[in-house]
């Protein structure tokens, strides 16, 4: 639904801008609004600014109970992007809530572009957002809750796993290994895995993913890098992906395949199994329009050193901007749109995954979301890829690791080499920030 080629153009040029310097005004944050009373509230509107569409019964009702015209407009997010960067930039009114990426915490929060939301909104919707918060919080601050939760599960095909003898997905990646071996053994699949491993950013995932399931993180506190280390997640996931090359485990091919072809080798019957892929791709697989495996695609938790690892997801948020004209409605309507109730509607009828555990589970105990017992335990698992917030540079050091990752897959760098040169160039931009 995205490009995150685009994203990173743009946040390499507000770096090179300085924007953090000029900025739409850190200063000028309001942190008494979000208490109106409904009263206050009547009469008001709000403009809102998304990539997608929402169901128009909630806009509906909103106004209904609230009083709150809300003009609604929907562009590209690619668009949306672009023009909330030159909007914030230049400190001038854009909309009164928009979209926020969960890449943009370091960016949009560290320049001061957005209104901190944990005093603002309704503690109840807070606290049942769990921890999808996590990706939009920076130095203590959330700059946006999240209303779309696209994290990580596994997929498999159980009708490959059987022909292997294997009854279910495994829970840790010596397990995996095994049946990856049994299942090539088997004649069930030349390549069990498929992955992406291309010099690009959907190919950078998968790392992300392992290196939190294997139970390491990116950085320290310091933003000092570990990944280099040998003994961290981040070192054991690209030798693990590494290895599964060499084992046969992957396609040669791989080495050239993005993230959408490399699901298609999981939906096309060449794969048995998709270690890192989403809620969505789980309905797509099963879909008979669109697959020829539907029918035998399970979700599986990610596996992990001794039992189920982390996942971590690449969520979307409403925000709101400094420059906003009507705070206390905006946050209304936040608070409004992320009631469980409607949180299932946006589900039903848009296809947003609920970021509230209320509406996560109701939805799942009724069935209504494929593979919703797997799903709704894998949230409990999520994790924050960036602990303390995306950084503002997150999207120069997904550059710079697309392709040392790819070097090393491709076998013209070892694994220490790839990564003590990202290591290298990531506290370079660290520095270069500070």
């Amino acid at each position: 639904m995205r490009s995150r080629n685009v994203l990173a153009a743009i946040a390499t040029a507000a770096a090179t801008m300085g924007l953090a310097a000029c900025g739409g005004g850190g200063d000028s944050t309001d942190s008494t609004f979000g208490d109106a009373s409904a009263s206050d509230l009547e009469g008001q509107s709000i403009k809102v600014l998304m990539p997608y569409k929402m169901p128009e019964s909630i806009l509906k009702d909103f106004t209904d109970e609230t009083g709150v015209d809300v003009d609604y407009e929907t562009a590209g997010w690619d668009s949306v992007a672009s023009k909330l960067v030159t909007a914030n930039q230049a400190g001038t009114y854009i909309a009164d809530v928009t979209e926020f990426d969960w890449s943009w915490t370091g960016q949009f929060g560290g320049n001061g572009w957005y209104e901190p939301l944990q005093d603002a909104l309704d503690p109840a919707v807070l606290d049942d957002l769990g921890g999808t918060k996590d990706s939009f919080t920076a130095d203590d601050n959330l700059y946006a809750a999240c209303y779309a939760n696209d994290f990580k599960i596994s997929l498999y095909n159980k009708a490959m796993f059987e022909k292997a003898g294997i009854s279910e997905f495994p829970q840790t990646f010596d397990e995996l290994g095994d049946a990856y071996d049994k299942i090539k053994s088997s004649g069930a699949a030349d390549y069990p895995l498929t992955m992406p491993m291309a010099a690009t950013e959907g190919s950078v995932t998968p790392w992300y993913l392992l290196t939190l399931a294997m139970g390491g993180e990116l950085f320290d506190e310091d933003w000092n890098p570990v990944f280099n280390d040998p003994d961290s997640g981040g070192y054991k996931a690209l030798q693990w992906q590494v290895d599964a090359i060499n084992k046969g485990w992957v396609s040669p091919g791989s080495v050239s395949l993005d993230d959408g072809p490399a699901l298609e080798r999981f939906t096309g019957g060449a794969a048995a199994s998709a270690i890192s892929a989403g809620p969505g791709n789980l309905t797509e697989a099963n879909d008979p329009d669109t697959s020829a495996i539907a029918g035998d695609a399970e979700a599986a938790l990610v596996p992990g050193e001794d039992g189920p690892g982390a996942s971590f997801g690449l969520q979307e948020g409403f925000g709101i901007p400094v420059t906003a004209e009507s705070k206390d409605a905006a946050a209304a309507f936040i608070d409004f749109v992320l009631k469980p109730e409607n949180q299932e509607l946006m589900y039903t009828e848009g296809g947003f995954l609920p970021c509230g555990k209320t509406a996560l589970d109701s939805l799942a105990s009724k069935n209504k979301i494929e593979g919703g017992d797997v799903i709704s335990q894998e949230f409990d698992q999520i994790a924050p890829l960036f602990p303390q917030g995306a950084p503002k540079w997150y999207s120069q050091f997904s550059s710079e690791a697309q392709g040392l990752l790819n070097a090393a897959y491709k076998g013209d760098m070892t694994v220490q080499e790839a990564l003590d040169q990202l290591a290298e160039r990531a506290t370079d931009l660290v520095e270069s920030s500070s």
